[in-house]
């Protein structure tokens, strides 16, 4: 069985099942025409603050809505991949999976709708889903859940079970960041989304909504790292308000926030990663460090003396004002990893911009890390060891121009009608 509804079915009946449906679409006028108004709401909603959004489409409901979606691409506006049925994709075979990311690749092709990431209905995946994926040329994908610890007295069991059944990371202790394996980008999405608050917290009003995606965003600015807002739009006149305030604080906090389509994520992070650097003798104690990167990266110094233009940052960094410059140190400002370190330590460090080389000698270097093993369960502890310290270290910001951390909001199309969201039911 690999579509959850289909268990409702099973268990509580068809009468049941369609009293559910009916009262959805009641609530929130599943017909392809209100949808529609419902997208240029979300659309003005982002206008305003100068900013797109990712909405991640079922494929077999883009094929029942042909021509709807393609005026918003012109609009800042990216489609991903959300299925070609919305159905849990854990539950299919690499082959069938196969099949259905080539069949709806082949739907928005035929609606003149580009796409470069997948998202898999309820968060459900596998790792034949990343196989997939990889072995297709998709750019990203964003459906591991991850869930923030904001909910305080809201919390109830409905959402401990939603959580469990999404399969959710806690970001306590897993960084909200992409990560990059075997080719693919694997994009976090953040809990609570807009079914959270709207359906497992019950929250009508506007200001408690907003409290619990603000405190995300300004958890996740101080680490650095990314909140993936998810906002059905279905739900943004519910979910409007509590929108803006989420856009305005990002658009007010300093280092700013990168507020960004996931399909720009993918690609900055992909580019970023790519960079590369030397370092030479300048004479009298002194190196030159000259780093080749892509168009917007940042070299942030901490604890040394750079003979370059340079500004406050944060955490102590200082953003300097150049990619080509001499520096003094006692010890080279980089990471030095062992020779036997993990490979996965040394793409981790350089997907989140530090400056790494794999030598023996220890002695030459600031930092040097000596490890057998590095799991995801280790990213973070690392992360903080790096952080708290107050060694020199040269290292790329993290984020283009500067910025201190990411936004992405998404919002996934389920269905355009009530019909759309029944067939969900039946289809596998």
């Amino acid at each position: 069985m690999n579509n959850p509804l289909a268990v409702a079915v099973k268990g509580k009946g068809l009468p049941n099942l369609l009293k559910r449906s009916l009262a959805i679409g009641r609530r929130y006028g599943l017909t392809s025409a209100r949808m529609d108004r419902q997208l240029g709401i979300f659309t003005r909603v982002l206008e305003a603050f100068d900013c797109g959004a990712t909405f991640p489409l079922t494929a077999s409901t883009l094929a029942r809505s042909r021509g709807r979606l393609e005026k918003y691409q012109d609009q800042g506006i990216e489609f991903a991949i959300h299925g070609y049925h919305h159905v849990d994709y854990s539950q299919l075979s690499l082959d069938q999976q196969t099949e259905h990311m080539i069949q709806a690749r082949q739907a928005f092709e035929g609606d003149h709708l580009r796409c470069s990431g997948f998202r898999c209905p309820y968060l459900r995946w596998s790792p034949d889903t990343l196989k997939a994926l990889s072995a297709l040329g998709f750019s990203y994908d964003s459906s591991q859940a991850l869930a923030w610890s904001v909910v305080d007295d809201f919390d109830t069991e409905a959402y401990r079970q939603a959580l469990g059944f999404y399969r959710a990371r806690s970001a306590d202790d897993y960084p909200s960041l992409p990560r990059l394996t075997d080719g693919l980008l694997r994009i976090p999405y953040s809990l609570p989304d807009d079914e959270a608050l709207v359906e497992r917290f019950r929250l009508a009003e506007a200001g408690p909504m907003a409290d619990l995606w603000l405190k995300v965003l300004q958890r996740s600015h101080e680490l650095g790292e990314m909140f993936t807002l998810g906002l059905h739009p279905e739900r943004i006149t519910l979910c409007r308000e509590a929108l803006r305030a989420v856009l305005a604080k990002a658009r007010s906090l300093s280092p700013s926030v990168w507020i960004a389509r996931l399909d720009e994520i993918a690609d900055w992070w992909r580019a970023r990663a790519e960079t590369t650097y030397r370092v030479t003798e300048a004479g009298e104690g002194s190196s030159r460090v000259t780093v080749d990167g892509p168009r917007g990266a940042v070299v942030l110094a901490r604890g040394l003396s750079v003979q370059a233009p340079t500004q406050p940052w944060n955490r102590g960094y200082r953003r300097v004002q150049a990619n080509d410059f001499v520096f003094q140190a006692d010890r080279l400002p980089l990471i030095g990893v062992s020779p036997g370190s993990p490979d996965s330590l040394v793409s981790f460090l350089r997907q989140q911009g530090y400056l790494t080389a794999r030598v023996a000698d220890a002695r030459s270097y600031a930092f040097y890390l000596d490890r057998t093993d590095f799991a995801a369960e280790d990213e973070r502890p690392l992360l903080a060891q790096l952080e708290q310290e107050t060694s020199p270290l040269i290292r790329l910001a993290r984020w283009p121009d500067g910025t201190q951390s990411a936004l992405s909001i998404t919002g996934d199309i389920d269905a355009f009608t009530l019909w759309d969201f029944f067939l969900r039911a039946f289809i596998s």
